[in-house]
């Protein structure tokens, strides 16, 4: 890895990372919002609430339930994948490393030896998996995750904010 792909996939992390800080927040204060708009309005409705108090509470509890199911599945989804990228590349390491272990030991001269021990070592230091391409990953995967919870609630928040 070069010094200017490592400055890029930091900077990438970073932004990653950033976007998901910044949409927690939003997330965050949104549910609050929400919770106290639904608190007040639980509270005004009283052990009768009317029709639009009920189909309120009852979207309350459904777009839970979806936001949930949506969040858990992009969850899966995004760790599957991440778990696909750190197998391939730990495979396709193995692979070259144990080419380049019998190349070692097929080498015709010293010289070829010292070659092809270069070659191997090389391949010894190298990691099979980015350590920040994979957090990169991970980042987008909680990122994608709160997707769905973020949606509904600042939807959520905007509409009851209006009402």
């Amino acid at each position: 890895m070069t010094p200017s792909t490592s400055h890029s996939l930091l900077a990438d992390l970073s932004a990653t990372w950033l976007q998901a800080v910044t949409a927690a927040g939003e997330m965050f204060a949104a549910t609050a919002q929400v919770v106290g708009h639904r608190t007040t309005r639980m509270a005004f409705a009283g052990p009768i609430p009317s029709e639009r108090d009920r189909n309120e509470f009852s979207l309350m509890s459904e777009e839970k339930k979806e936001a949930a199911a949506e969040s858990l599945q992009a969850f899966g989804l995004g760790f599957l994948n991440l778990a696909m990228v750190v197998a391939v590349d730990t495979s396709s390491h193995v692979w070259a490393t144990s080419a380049a272990a019998v190349a070692l030991a097929s080498s015709q001269s010293p010289s070829q030896w010292i070659e092809r021990q270069t070659a191997l070592n090389g391949l010894a230091a190298d990691v099979p998996a980015n350590p920040l391409r994979l957090a990169n990953m991970a980042a987008r995967v909680m990122q994608e995750s709160l997707t769905p919870i973020h949606h509904r609630a600042t939807a959520n928040a905007k509409r009851l904010g209006a009402l």
